[in-house]
């Protein structure tokens, strides 16, 4: 099946009186997922519909930062998904799904709920490439049962996705053609991009105090954090993103590099796995770690884990 065939399902949908369309794409590493969701929104965009995109690919992430589902409402049509602008982030502190399962999970669903609140026509999810192993497969299939898509769009190369389609025989499938502006990706090109996309959301970024209290362990220096606002919003809703600069644990404060508005209260912080260091002017990406060590008020002058590189 070709995009028209999508399209063709999608108003027998809206015939049938299903009224708000949520598309999942399912498909593994480098086989067109993200140039095919940008194709597609656009032509529903065309025909007067309200298109959102939740970008899901927390390692390549096009809307919004890595380390984040972006969630963004078209505007405009688009070439490439990075012309969609993040309307909400949702932070799941990792640049890989199997580090953080749960997490990339409730906020997937976290951020299609949104859509949903924001009158969205329809919403297109746009999953990450982790197909692989009996772990990647319960992973695809909680954020499927989390999401409930009207149906799914699945691209594969042979026939590498079948032990997830087995399980899906209550959901309406549609298969379409690897598309042929895909291209495959080396670590190294992954890595690049990513640190391309910090480097331009921590552009304008400053630097911000807060209370050690606010941070749910105590990380390393240069950790990425996400920032949650004391507003009415989605629990699983940041503000934007952060980065550890400073602990004065004698004070009881640290310093956080961040483009959050600095009058903002942030209600909590939630801290990540990955690292950025400061490299030629902008941040690399040093490592991504594990240990988790929590802060205790009642000992402000013991340095939990400050030196654990």
């Amino acid at each position: 099946m070709d995009l028209r065939g999508v399209e063709e399902e999608a108003k027998e949908e809206i015939r049938q009186g299903q009224k708000k369309l949520t598309l999942f794409m399912l498909g593994s590493v480098d086989v067109g997922k993200t140039y095919t969701v940008s194709s597609i929104a656009t032509r529903f965009y065309e025909q007067g519909l309200k298109v959102a995109v939740v970008d899901a690919d927390v390692g390549q992430s096009d809307i919004g930062p890595p380390c984040c589902i972006g969630m963004g409402i078209l505007e405009k049509e688009i070439q490439k998904l990075s012309e969609v602008q993040p309307h909400s982030l949702f932070f799941v502190g990792n640049t890989s799904p199997n580090g953080c399962v749960r997490e990339c999970v409730q906020g997937a669903g976290a951020a299609v709920k949104k859509a949903k609140e924001l009158s969205a026509d329809v919403i297109i999810v746009d999953s990450t490439g982790w197909i692989e192993g009996e772990d990647a497969k319960r992973f695809k299939l909680s954020e499927i049962k989390e999401i409930n898509p009207s149906f799914i769009v699945v691209i594969e190369r042979d026939d590498e996705l079948e032990h997830i389609l087995l399980h899906l025989t209550n959901k309406k499938i549609i298969k379409l053609r690897m598309s042929g502006e895909a291209r495959s990706r080396t670590r190294e090109e992954r890595k690049a991009l990513r640190e391309k996309s910090y480097n331009k959301y921590f552009r304008a970024a400053k630097n911000k105090v807060i209370k050690l209290s606010l941070l749910d362990t105590i990380p390393e220096e240069g950790t990425l954090l996400g920032l949650f606002e004391d507003k009415s919003k989605s629990e699983k809703e940041i503000a934007g993103l952060g980065l550890l600069s400073k602990l004065d644990y004698k004070q009881g404060e640290a310093v956080v590099f961040s483009p959050v508005d600095t009058d903002a209260k942030i209600k909590r912080i939630k801290t990540g796995r990955v690292k950025l260091i400061r490299a030629n002017g902008g941040f690399k990406e040093e490592a991504i770690y594990n240990r988790k060590l929590t802060y205790t008020p009642k000992s402000p002058n013991q340095h939990t884990g400050s030196s654990a590189r």
